[in-house]
């Protein structure tokens, strides 16, 4: 509660804490460690012997992708300790009563002491938007343990620390006062496009990582879902509205239900007109939507 983790941090802390305590020579009682006290805590978790080796298993009511996983009463349960390959797994399925799932969504930011990484600027293209952001590597370290997901929207409503708020908010409120709505996003969607980098995931990291919107202020560079992740941030915080993302084939994007009269490509979502807004079409104002995506139906991912 003091530090306000949510169930990822929760167990980080429980693994540190039974890590420390136990060192590196006794990694089987660090893990049977950790799972009395999350079991204890009401979560949802087993443990399994993988050869000599005690390992934690733990179910998420998310789609992961970082770890393998052992299908156990139609439930998936990630394996979350290194084992050897191939080695065969002999499970304790024990049930506590009113055990929980564990939840990777973030409702609230977690409050870690600051490690302030250096002063990075972020200049627009178009608009005289200037500003310089640092991060919190403590924050950033914590995102980097986090399990890869798949589903956007948690990434969306995870938003933005305080820390950034504070140094960037300021001068986008300042760069849109007066504007319409129409040219306030138009503003924001060129920020997004100019003030970073572009680089596939697998040209950065050789695999797929989708970012947490503090993330992208960080790493040297972003690709499509971390833009479309952090204008759909920042066309609430800044103007109140409402999007969605859209996931085309290989792509992801935005769209605002504005309240003013757009022109452009859009879509209907429940009889609302909802303006498609690509953070990643470089140049492209609002309400057009990428030529190779355009004739594409997306899935329309609620945040």
């Amino acid at each position: 509660e003091q530090l306000k983790l949510c169930d990822w941090g929760y167990y980080q802390l429980v693994k540190t804490i039974a890590d420390k305590f136990y060192g590196t020579a006794y990694p089987n009682e660090s893990v049977l460690f950790q799972s009395f006290i999350l079991t204890q805590s009401g979560y949802k978790v087993r443990m399994a012997r993988a050869g000599e080796k005690l390992v934690t298993l733990i179910p998420f009511d998310q789609t992961v992708y970082t770890y393998m996983y052992l299908a156990l009463d139609g439930q998936k349960f990630f394996v979350m300790d290194e084992v050897q390959q191939n080695a065969p797994f002999y499970v304790c399925n024990y049930q506590f009563p009113k055990e929980q799932i564990f939840s990777l969504q973030i409702n609230r930011q977690p409050e870690f002491s600051e490690d302030k990484t250096p002063l990075k600027t972020f200049s627009s293209a178009r608009y005289s938007v200037n500003t310089e952001v640092e991060t919190n590597q403590n924050l950033i370290d914590f995102y980097g343990s986090y399990p890869k997901m798949s589903e956007w929207n948690l990434y969306a409503k995870a938003s933005l620390s305080e820390q950034i708020k504070e140094q960037l908010y300021p001068v986008l409120k300042n760069a849109i006062a007066g504007k319409s709505q129409t040219e306030a996003a138009n503003l924001l969607i060129n920020f997004v496009q100019t003030a970073f980098e572009y680089q596939t995931d697998g040209e950065q990291f050789g695999y797929e990582r989708p970012f947490f919107a503090d993330e992208t202020f960080y790493y040297p560079s972003s690709d499509c879902e971390d833009r479309a992740i952090l204008f759909s941030i920042l066309i609430h915080d800044l103007l109140d509205l409402d999007a969605v993302l859209l996931n085309y084939p290989n792509h992801l994007a935005t769209a605002v239900r504005f309240d003013e009269d757009v022109e452009g490509d859009y879509l209907m979502i429940e009889n609302q007109k909802y303006t498609v807004c690509d953070p990643t079409y470089i140049g492209a104002n609002i309400g057009r939507a990428m030529p190779a995506v355009k004739n594409t139906r997306p899935k329309v991912v609620r945040i």
